[in-house]
């Protein structure tokens, strides 16, 4: 069975820069600046995380407009829901995690779950595929992952610092824990990942630089 690797987190924002700056003095980091999705018209900022791990807060970019299509009406990562957009003007909050694959036709048709459909983004000179719902929605609100694939290896944290944060836990809640864990399985996503029984929802456990345990949850932001 081939090992997939979880790829970056995402945390969505109602405005980037007020986000970004929230989040770095949260976790006491600074994020690089990203760019923008023109197929999504949303803009984000990224930070290195362990290994080819990273964390991407993503917005709505107020400088464009979605593109018009027959089929999809919304930008990703639900950015457009109301239930998402309320959550965000509360707070920055995690909205999914995304897992890289070596073969993403093949993964979304056997993952055991509708991920989306495979589209082709780009971000400057960076391209890859990725699942995305043409409705904007995530699989079971953020729970399960979204794939993501990288042509020729060409990943984002290559050219990116080390920032000595790194992800403890990725903590995953669930009305049907077993539910989850066997898809999961299935895959054999590589990383620190715990399934708790709860309503769909999830939180990102960070250790900083001065080795302090932090976590980025809905509604709030906590410390131990």
């Amino acid at each position: 069975m081939t090992q997939t690797m979880i790829d970056h987190l995402v945390i969505g924002a109602a405005e980037l820069d007020k986000a970004t700056k929230q989040i770095q003095s949260f976790i006491k980091a600074e994020f690089l600046a990203g760019g923008k999705h023109p197929l999504m018209a949303t803009h984000n900022r990224l930070i290195k995380l362990q290994n080819s791990l990273y964390i991407e807060i993503i917005a709505a970019d107020p400088s464009a407009s979605l593109p018009r299509s027959p089929t999809r009406k919304n930008r990703w990562f639900s950015l457009d829901s109301n239930a998402t957009q309320k959550r965000l003007s509360r707070a920055p909050q995690p909205l999914c995690w995304v897992v890289a694959v070596n073969d993403i036709e093949k993964t979304s048709m056997h993952c055991g779950y509708n991920p989306g459909k495979i589209i082709k983004m780009t971000r400057g000179n960076f391209s890859w595929k990725i699942t995305v719902a043409e409705n904007g929605d995530l699989p079971e609100n953020g729970v399960l992952p979204i794939f993501i694939e990288w042509p020729n290896g060409k990943h984002p944290t290559k050219t990116m610092p080390d920032s000595n944060i790194s992800l403890e836990k990725l903590t995953l809640f669930h009305p049907h824990p077993s539910g989850i864990e066997h898809i999961l399985s299935k895959l054999n996503i590589n990383g620190p990942i715990k399934v708790n029984f709860g309503e769909p929802n999830l939180q990102f456990s960070l250790i900083t630089p001065d080795n302090i345990s932090v976590v980025i949850a809905e509604k709030y932001l906590m410390q131990s």
